[in-house]
């Protein structure tokens, strides 16, 4: 059975919420790694965040894409 678009759009309003709280806990991560003095790690961490905030970025597309 194929979901609805109304199943679609209500997954993808969850995720996106779930990624933007782990991004915040992510960040929380680098900034330890930062207050450690680990620059390198900071570094790949935030780069982490950023791709998952770019990540939620898509998944709003698709959102509005399916509201069309």
């Amino acid at each position: 059975m194929e979901p609805s678009i109304q199943e679609m759009k209500s997954l993808l309003e969850y995720l996106i919420r779930h990624n933007q709280d782990h991004a915040a806990e992510i960040m929380d991560l680098a900034n330890r790694a930062q207050t450690l003095g680990n620059a390198d790690a900071f570094r790949h961490i935030a780069k982490g965040v950023d791709l998952l905030n770019e990540s939620n970025e898509s998944l709003r597309a698709g959102l509005a894409a399916l509201e069309d």
